[in-house]
């Protein structure tokens, strides 16, 4: 499944920076000045994947709308505690979805957290039951805030999930290695600043660079990209409100030496795209490109073409791992 939800990622940067939220966790505050949690205080590194999707803006767009609702399939295939619970249809009409993902690698099991920021007030996760009735979430651990536990889905499956209520109707999902993690910031805040999101996009999606790099072959030495995946740090893409309908993904790299590199390369492409004859759907949108060098940074931005809202909807079928035509 993680191939699936990278191959989505994969279409779409080859098509804006976010700041990071990782690093050492800033220091505590002092043991009888205790701090309201925030859910960023889960974050201790940014996820391979993340998504933010404004979901109440999002949800009244004729375009973006449906990509919300592929967002939200997304989390529902990475995680059996998203699926098993429902905790998605009850986040419905929450005002701001916060997912970050982390694959499951060789050397250690995925995790995931699912934030959702503006809940309904009349909604108590501690109530909320399958179709037989049952509860869907049993009390954990009692603490400064109140945690819902599904360990096991009907089945005796393992699911190994949490539900933390935090204040301004926010509720956080954490599974894997954020769980531990989620218990103990939330009971000794960090007081982590929050991150850095453009306030006017509908949803941003960020994927890591050395693991875009890695399952994507155009991007690698001897791929036809190989420019811009060297010393890339991340892609970011943001979906600006749905009257404006451009797309732009920001290329962000570690030196500006390695951002030159790249620009030379993505204008390559750009013109290749253009007289690519038998070409995916989503590459008219690399066609129509404009490319922009900033400090550390290589920006594309185009109108969104309704080819590409069709690529995004389907993404994951099949893996991206191919070079562009030849030239």
């Amino acid at each position: 499944m993680k191939e699936r939800v990278l191959a989505l990622v994969c279409r779409l940067a080859l098509l804006a920076p976010l700041v990071a939220c990782g690093g050492g966790p800033p220091p505590r505050p002092a043991q009888n000045d205790y701090a309201e949690p925030h859910w960023q205080d889960v974050v201790e590194t940014t996820p391979e994947l993340l998504i933010v999707v404004r979901a109440k803006a999002a949800r009244e767009d004729r375009v973006y709308g449906p990509l919300l609702r592929r967002a939200l399939e997304v989390a529902r295939e990475q995680s059996k505690a998203v699926a098993e619970t429902r905790a998605l249809d009850a986040m419905g009409d929450a005002e701001e979805l916060v997912i970050g993902l982390r694959p499951d690698t060789a050397d250690r099991p995925g995790e995931l957290v699912l934030v959702a920021r503006g809940v309904r007030a009349d909604v108590d996760p501690g109530r909320l039951v399958d179709t037989d009735g049952e509860a869907l979430w049993a009390p954990g651990p009692t603490g400064r805030v109140r945690e819902l536990v599904r360990d096991h889905d009907a089945h005796g499956h393992p699911v190994g999930a949490s539900l933390f209520e935090l204040p301004g109707r926010t509720w956080v999902i954490a599974q894997g290695d954020a769980r531990a993690r989620a218990r103990e910031a939330f009971a000794h805040p960090f007081n982590r600043p929050r991150m850095d999101l453009d306030p006017q996009a509908l949803a941003i999606l960020r994927i890591d660079g050395p693991a875009l790099v890695q399952r994507v072959r155009a991007l690698q030495d001897l791929g036809g990209l190989s420019a811009v995946g060297h010393h890339l740090r991340s892609v970011t893409f943001v979906l600006p409100p749905g009257a404006e309908r451009v797309v732009r993904a920001t290329f962000a790299y570690a030196g500006d030496d390695d951002a030159a590199f790249a620009e030379v390369s993505a204008r390559e492409a750009v013109r290749v795209a253009v007289r690519a004859g038998d070409r995916p759907a989503w590459l008219p949108w690399l066609a129509s490109a404009s490319v922009e060098r900033g400090p550390k940074t290589v920006v594309l931005a185009a109108p969104l073409p309704p080819q590409l809202v069709d690529g995004l909807l389907q993404a994951g079928s099949s893996p991206l791992d191919g070079d562009l035509p030849a030239h």
